[in-house]
């Protein structure tokens, strides 16, 4: 059997990553991904699901979170939904990189180095979601 694709359904709760970034691992070697891009899968996924758990949901009502990743030929395809309040990370400054770390404001980082990373970045409101799609290279 080939595995080409995984969905993810989870609660809004941080305690559910640790469950979901095992399964990464195990698509990550079922699809032969290579490490750079495992990495990058892992790093995208805990950065957004972390953001929609702190921050979509400030009256900490239960909410669903949901991860969907194909591998296509040359890149992964990743969306990730939330029911959280709305959100849009294409709309997020920039961090300031200049100045010591000490300096800097705290936030926004993440989703930066996520953006930078991705060879597409897109995000869309529907059905009361947020729903970021993006696509990461297979670099060797």
């Amino acid at each position: 059997m080939i595995i080409d694709r995984i969905d993810f359904r989870l609660a809004n709760d941080l305690a559910e990553l640790e469950p979901l970034v095992r399964a990464l691992d195990c698509f990550g070697e079922a699809v032969a991904l290579p490490p750079k891009t495992a990495h990058r899968l892992t790093l995208a996924i805990d950065e957004f699901v972390n953001n929609a758990v702190d921050y979509g949901y400030p009256d900490h009502r239960q909410g669903e979170i949901t991860v969907s990743i194909r591998h296509r030929v040359e890149h992964l395809e990743i969306v990730i939904a939330d029911d959280g309040d709305a959100f849009d990370p294409l709309t997020a400054p920039a961090p300031d990189l200049s100045g010591s770390i000490e300096e800097r404001r705290i936030g926004g980082l993440g989703v930066h180095l996520v953006r930078t990373l991705a060879t597409s970045f897109a995000y869309r409101r529907e059905d009361g979601r947020n729903v970021v799609t993006l696509a990461l290279a297979l670099d060797a």
